[in-house]
């Protein structure tokens, strides 16, 4: 029986997934999915800063050599990584709070494994 997600989103509207289940719920939203769902966020978050550092750091090296060329002046240099600087910044506390929030739901995880072999 495939019928429409029965969730109901913070909007309001009803979830447009489908439901494979008996619970009419959909992949996204059914709670034995939860741990998977969680891991693949956490893993895309990390993706994505690593795809920004790589981009950050050919951006860096770019600037450093036409610099050291003279084709690039040192005002403008000097903007430029001073803007990296706070990117670069950004991307660490956007990873702490990943790593927070990873380290929160593996700790959720144990804590109900735990109080269910009680």
């Amino acid at each position: 029986m495939n019928g429409q997600c029965s969730f109901i989103k913070a909007s309001g509207e009803r979830c447009r997934g489908t439901a494979p289940g008996p619970d009419g719920l959909c992949w996204a939203h059914a709670p034995e999915n939860a741990e998977q769902r969680r891991r693949m966020a956490s893993r895309a978050g990390r993706s994505k800063a690593n795809r920004e550092l790589a981009l950050i750091k050919e951006e860096i090296k770019e600037a450093i050599e036409r610099a050291g060329k003279g084709e690039l002046d040192r005002n403008t240099a000097r903007a430029m990584f001073t803007g990296w600087g706070v990117l670069l910044e950004y991307i660490k506390v956007e990873r702490g709070v990943y790593l927070e929030d990873d380290l929160a739901a593996r700790l959720e995880v144990l804590k109900g494994e735990r109080s269910h072999a009680s």
